[in-house]
Parts: C-alpha cells; structure tokens; sequence
C-alpha cells in the first residue's frame, strides 16, 4: 500500500487531505470500499475486483481537476470510472468520486454540495458515454463521502441517498444514474469492537485514518481483515508520526520550527510524487493535481524531476 503519512503537526487534525487521498487510492481499500458500497460490484469478490483495479483496460483513474466555463474548478479526492463484468455477461461502466472530509460539519450539507459534484461528473461524460442522440449512455456515478472525525453518536452510521422511483412505471436504469454515501466514523472508535454493518469497510478506515494506534495494533487489525500489502507503510506511518511529535516537543515555537516543518513537508511531497509515479504510472502534473500541490510550490518541486 503505497501511502506515507504526512504533514501531521496540526493539533486539531489525525491526519491531512494529502495522506488521506493515498490511503483510499490503495488498491486494497479501494476494492473493499467498491465491493461494500457499489451495487454493481456486490456479487463479485474483493480478489476480482483487486484484478480489475490493477488493469488499465478495465480501471481508470481520471483528472481530478473538473473545471467548467463559468462555474469555476473543483478538485476531487479520488476520481475514476471502473467496468464491471455483470452476472448476464454484460460489462456495466460505473464513475466514482471518493471524498475524504475531516470536517464532519461544515455550514452547508454536503448532500447538497455532493448533488454539485454529480452534476458535474455526468455533465463531463457527454461526448464520451453520450450525447444529444444517446443520452441512455450515461453512466451511473457514485459520491462516497468518508468523515473520519464525525460526532460519537453518528459513529458507524452509513447514509445512502439515491433516486427512486415512487410508482415504478420506468426501468430502474433508465433513472437510477446517482448516489451518495456518507459514512460517519469516530476518531476514538474502540477497534476490539466490530461495527454492526460494513465492518470490513468501517474499521479499516478507523485503523488508516486515524492515528489512535501503534504499528503492532495497526498491523494485527489489517492483517485480521485481509490486507497483505501493508507492514511498511503501517511502519512508515508510525514512525514518522513518532519522528514529527518527538521534534515538535523538542523545537518549540518559532521560526525554526517553521522552516523545519516547511522542508519536511516539501521532503515528503517529493517522496510522495515519485511514489505515484513510479507505482501507479502517473505523470508528474497527474501527481502534483492529485495531491492537490500548491501551484507556488510546483516549480521548486520540478527541478527534482527535471533530468
């Protein structure tokens, strides 16, 4: 699993949008997150649908940058469409837009803000799944919100908000193009106790999003749950987290630390890019537009790539 986690000085955060982006992108948890929440994925194992996601054939991981004359640029967390193989032998295209949210409560709903996101997935399809004269070849997106600080009480709780029908008079394909899910995690969640629903999911997502364990726990939960790939970066995890607390304690406050803290970040973001593009053959720009790199930093970062 090829994530490094980053950037983790913050008090108020477990962890930053750049690492979390990395943790669900991993083929692993990637597969787990589709076999338990995409309908088109639940007959097939999670084996089968790791060997979709390592084919370039039948798994696509798109432009997160989606910008639209005159409705302004949104940048996704994970964007990607993946073909299905059905039980009637036929292969079903579905899109999806994975968000990590670490504020579980902003001032708007994020169903509402989600509705502008699918909006703009379907509109990016016309030309290449449809158009004027074929508008059944839409494809269906999936919105996955994933809140890994939410409130207590929600831990655990699974929303999923789709279109129906109230007299079924139409097929179900003709209308059903959209959902959300909204899943609601605790940061202090006790992993010796199993969720009720989607535990292979759930806990899982506790045990990489959040920093409440040590690499022998982290490693034993992972391990009980199926993933193989995952004692090095569980290690690498730790013990930068280990590293950061260790020099923050020992610094203080001031412009050292600050300018400290500023090369490490730039240290990690270079390891970061060339792990993505070595491992998952993106280009340079394909990996500073993933990992959401400030466009004042890119320029520095380059001459590392530069030959």
């Amino acid at each position: 699993m090829d994530t490094i986690i980053k950037d983790t000085l913050s008090q108020h955060k477990i962890m930053l949008d750049q690492n979390c982006k990395l943790m669900i992108s991993h083929e692993e948890m990637l597969s787990r997150i589709i076999k338990e929440f995409v309908e088109e994925a639940k007959h097939l194992s999670i084996e089968e649908i790791i060997k979709i996601v390592q084919d370039e054939h039948r798994f696509q991981r798109l432009n997160n940058e989606n910008t639209i004359s005159g409705y302004g640029t949104v940048r996704f967390d994970f964007f990607g469409c993946i073909d299905l193989p059905q039980l009637d032998h036929t292969i079903n295209r579905i899109y999806l837009n994975v968000e990590i949210q670490n504020d579980a409560y902003p001032k708007y709903s994020l169903i509402t803000r989600g509705d502008a996101y699918l909006s703009r997935i379907q509109t990016t399809q016309w030309g290449k799944e449809y158009n004027d004269q074929n508008y059944d070849g839409m494809k269906k997106v999936y919105l996955i919100w994933i809140l890994p600080q939410a409130a207590k009480k929600r831990d655990g709780q699974v929303s999923i908000c789709k279109t129906d029908e109230e007299k079924q008079l139409e097929k179900v394909e003709t209308y059903d193009k959209r959902e959300q899910i909204v899943i609601y995690l605790d940061k202090e969640h006790d992993t010796n106790k199993k969720y009720q629903e989607y535990d292979e999911v759930l806990t899982p997502l506790v045990v990489l999003l959040n920093n409440i364990l040590d690499y022998q726990g982290k490693i034993r939960i992972m391990k009980e749950y199926g993933f193989k790939e995952i004692e090095k970066e569980v290690r690498e995890v730790c013990d930068y987290a280990n590293i950061l607390e260790k020099e923050y304690l020992n610094k203080g406050i001031g412009i050292g630390v600050e300018k400290g803290i500023e090369q490490g970040t730039q240290n990690e973001r270079i390891k970061n890019i060339r792990k993505l593009m070595i491992k998952l053959k993106m280009s340079f720009k394909e990996a500073i537009q993933f990992l959401d790199i400030p466009e004042d930093e890119v320029k520095e970062i380059e001459k590392y790539f530069k030959s």
